[in-house]
Formats: structure tokens, sequence, C-alpha cells
């Protein structure tokens, strides 16, 4: 039987992960300003971590009284197993482009955001509940500056298209 706690565990390696993969691409990035939005995103993944490693055992919730089990969709269930969103499945040499890193992270932001909104479900307390949803907003934020600056790229290569 899974327990919320199994959800919190899910979600402080999702963040570890995220913090791991930020720090890494931080230092192949080329341009300062994606090395800093990787710097950024590193730190913030970092601060989510810890403050749901804080939560273990404190939350009380609804999932303490019920069978996850038979709860979960088959997606949570295998985050619970190896996978855990680690992005062990993703082959970073084939990458190419910083676009497709970019594109490839905005991805596992917004899985994270998914799981997210689904462990809202299972927390009873306000505040924890309130702390929660900053946390999908910073998340959100997160998938807004890829997204603006996937599109820089873009402009950039309609520019330089242009200009041949």
């Amino acid at each position: 039987m899974f327990t919320a706690n199994d959800l919190i565990d899910i979600a402080v390696k999702m963040e570890k992960n995220g913090e791991a993969l930020y720090l890494a691409s931080r230092q192949k990035a080329q341009g300062p300003k994606l090395k800093s939005l990787m710097q950024w995103m590193a730190e913030e993944e970092a601060a989510h971590g810890a403050w749901f490693a804080d939560k273990k055992d404190k939350w009380r919730s609804a999932a303490d009284q019920t069978d996850l089990e038979t709860m979960l969709p088959d997606v949570i269930k295998e985050m619970m197993g190896e996978k855990t969103l680690s992005l062990d499945e993703v082959d970073f040499s084939q990458v190419r482009s910083v676009r497709s890193l970019l594109e490839t992270f905005m991805t596992f932001e917004k899985d994270t955001i998914l799981f997210y909104e689904f462990l809202q479900a299972f927390i009873q307390d306000a505040s924890a509940l309130e702390s929660l949803k900053k946390i999908i907003d910073e998340e959100n934020k997160h998938v807004a500056e890829l997204a603006q600056m996937i599109q820089a790229i873009t402009q950039k290569k309609v520019h330089e298209t242009s200009d041949l």
C-alpha cells in the first residue's frame, strides 16, 4: 500500500532530479543568459525539494486512510517505481540544440506540475495546500521562462535566415 509519504518521496526525488539536471546543464551551457536560467531553476528545485522533505510525516492527509494502490493512475505507480521522473529515459547525447534541450526541460516541468496538481487532492492542511499552490505557480514560471527562451531562439533563427 502506498501512503501520502510515498507521494512526498516522489516529489522530493523529482525536485532533486530537476536540480541535478539543471546544474549539469548549466555547466555545459554556452551563453550567460542560459547559464543564469539553469542556475536559477536549480535553486528553485532545491528549495522545492527541501520544502517537501520538511513536510514528510507532518501532513495529515486523506491518503493516510485510503488505499492509494487502487486510486493511483498507472503513470503515478510508475513514478513510485524505479522511473520516478528521473529523465533517465532522455538520451541527452541526441539533443542537438539548445531549443531541443529547453523543450525537454519544459516537458519535465509540465509533468511536475501535473503531479503536484494531483497531490493537492491528498492534502488537508490549508497552509500546506497554499504552499503547494505557490510551488505550482513557481513551476509555471519555469515553464514561462523556458517558453520565452525558446521563442527568443526561434526569433533569432528567423532573423538570421532573413538576413541571408
